[in-house]
């Protein structure tokens, strides 16, 4: 009984679990370029399926013993549509790829394309200042003053003359992507970062990649999950409960 009551504790933390990442989904349903996350459960092997097979490490008889339980968040980078703002300094990326901008000594990746300009006259993002750089790692610098141009290739162009190119960069391993706030990443793989030859639309941002009416499905389906392990617990809790005082009255 005390198994049983174990197994449906950890279906019901998982599906909590599953719970709060779709709210935080529909929460960024209108998040500019925002990565849907996916929370994936899995079964615990039972110790008699594996007995004797190898031997385990802790991480491993974590794995274990029946019920469910819940993997890392994964990001679902696939890209999303694009809406026209009309707005020169707004880029989106039709494909793969990711804007490098700078944090202090630390570059970060997006897809959020909301960018301005600052007083030190360089292009930034809308969202925390930070500078966006070229395909040599470096601010770009620009003159609010003459019209802003970039072609589909990420080449910005002023009055005429091509300042630099935007630092468009292809992660293989989007796994080794960790989230920072809501839309920007940062890298923790060792693999070299690839310039990306994704075409670039000015005048564009990506919407959200969340399907609000999907999320609500997946929603009420893991309400209902976690509440039939509560339901379960709850009865396997009387159960012990009467147990114990039959025995009692036994005795």
């Amino acid at each position: 009984m005390l198994y049983g009551m174990y197994i449906s504790a950890a279906g019901a933390l998982a599906h909590s679990h599953r719970q709060d990442v779709i709210a935080n989904n529909l929460a960024n349903v209108d998040t500019v370029s925002f990565k849907r996350d996916l929370a994936v459960l899995q079964t615990r092997r039972t110790e008699a399926a594996e007995k004797g097979s190898r031997r385990y490490t802790a991480e491993d008889l974590e794995k274990m013993g029946g019920g469910t339980f819940a993997h890392p968040v994964h990001t679902d980078y696939s890209p999303a549509s694009l809406e026209e703002t009309g707005n020169v300094y707004d880029l989106a990326l039709e494909g793969r790829g990711f804007f490098r901008v700078r944090n202090g000594e630390q570059v970060l990746y997006t897809r959020d394309g909301r960018f301005t300009i600052n007083d030190k006259n360089q292009l930034v993002t809308m969202d925390g200042g930070y500078p966006v750089l070229d395909e040599g790692g470096q601010p770009i610098g620009i003159d609010r003053n003459l019209d802003f141009s970039v072609n589909d290739q990420g080449f910005i162009s002023q009055g005429g003359s091509m300042l630099a190119r935007l630092g468009i960069a292809d992660i293989a391993d989007t796994g080794q992507l960790q989230k920072q706030g809501n839309n920007m990443y940062v890298n923790r793989g060792s693999d070299p970062v690839q310039p990306a030859q994704t075409p670039v639309r000015q005048g564009y941002l990506e919407n959200s990649a969340v399907d609000a009416v999907n999320e609500l499905v997946n929603m009420m389906q893991a309400q209902r999950l976690f509440q039939a392990n509560t339901s379960l617990l709850q009865i396997q809790d009387r159960s012990l409960g009467l147990a114990v005082t039959k025995v009692g009255m036994i005795s």
